[in-house]
């Protein structure tokens, strides 16, 4: 080969861009081969930008704000109880705001980024004192990535408290919420919406367990599950909700299926013509007149569903119609309630007391 084809054959290589490395930083002792530091926050803000970020065995008593996209995962060690994002020394401080214009005090922020991920951790909100502003336990603005395999406790303080809460936004971000457990949040388990009358936030909330404790906690109004509203399209399936006031909050585009709820208020509640409920399974387990299908929609198909020991099955609302059938209902004092005369409506009943009842219809 020539000196000159071989010039330029170096050339051309030296155009090629390389691979860029991955990088990842440990918080905590156990990963000793990797830079370690003794903060979350401090590994988020070194120098190059990690791509993960391994969290040791411990609780780490700070405040989280994610900027960048990396992937924040807890590490397994032995019998360890595991990777704690508790409340900082000085409490919460108000770091975020919705886009209704409430101000939160959030654990851990992702803002504007893409490709933020959380896995195995636990976000414990434990004698927060952010009064004044609602706690958030974990809050993805304008952000995408996935939450998956969190423990989240005790988003709770004296106005309203949440423990996941997705907005959108211009970047029309996708979240999903996968295999966590949500225990004794105040106000919401899971909150997915947008100040936009068109989607700006896909929400994938699948696998999930959330325990309001709605029956001791004496909550100052109503208390949700799983709540999608304007500006989201969301995908709830198999998720387990109990003892909350309404399970899941349906009130944008969605479908909601194969999920468990044994709630004390309204186990679902369909407030959209734009969302599908097919094949849950409802319990009324503390027995106190709760009602297992709130279908107050025209046009959304109720169907396949399994609903025991509710005092309503189904409130149609007098709206509801032909949308509803094909659903099981079981010792209800009342199998379909509030039910416009020219509905037709198939289902199959064991045990209702009234079948159909026309109300005030």
């Amino acid at each position: 080969m020539s000196r000159i084809k071989i010039l330029l054959f170096v050339f051309a290589l030296a155009q090629v861009p390389l691979a860029s490395a991955k990088v990842t930083y440990a918080v905590g002792t156990c990963e000793p081969k990797l830079t370690s530091f003794t903060t979350i926050s401090a590994a988020l803000a070194a120098t190059p930008a990690p791509n993960v970020i391994e969290v040791c065995p411990g609780t780490y008593n700070e405040q989280v704000v994610i900027t960048i996209p990396v992937t924040l995962e807890g590490v397994s060690n032995g019998t360890s109880t595991g990777a704690t994002i508790a409340l900082p020394p000085g409490g919460l401080y108000i770091d975020a705001d919705d886009d209704l214009g409430d101000q939160l005090a959030v654990q851990v922020l992702v803002y504007s980024s893409s490709g933020v991920n959380l896995t195995n951790l636990t976000v414990d909100g434990t004698g927060n004192n952010a009064y004044g502003a609602p706690i958030v336990g974990v809050f993805y603005k304008n952000s995408s990535g996935t939450i998956n395999h969190l423990n989240l406790l005790n988003q709770w303080d004296n106005a309203i408290g949440s423990a996941i809460w997705l907005e959108g936004g211009s970047s029309n971000p996708s979240v999903t919420v996968e295999n966590s457990t949500m225990l004794g949040f105040q106000n919401i388990g899971i909150r997915a919406e947008t100040n936009s009358t068109t989607s700006e936030l896909i929400a994938t909330i699948r696998g999930n367990s959330l325990n309001g404790t709605y029956a001791t906690c004496e909550c100052e109004g109503a208390q949700y599950g799983i709540d999608f509203g304007p500006g989201a399209t969301a995908t709830v399936s198999a998720n387990f909700v109990t003892d909350t006031f309404y399970g899941i909050y349906a009130a944008s585009t969605g479908t909601v299926s194969k999920n468990i709820l044994v709630t004390t208020g309204f186990a679902i509640d369909v407030e959209t013509d734009d969302a599908s409920v097919t094949s849950n399974t409802i319990y009324d387990a503390l027995g106190n007149g709760s009602i297992g299908i709130f279908a107050h929609s025209a046009v959304s198909p109720i169907t396949g569903n399994s609903i025991v020991a509710q005092a309503t099955g189904i409130e149609f609302d007098c709206v509801a119609g032909s949308n509803v059938h094909s659903n099981t209902i079981v010792n209800e004092t009342k199998g379909l309630n509030d039910v416009p005369t020219a509905a037709v409506t198939t289902n199959t009943f064991y045990g209702v007391s009234a079948i159909r009842n026309v109300g005030g219809c």
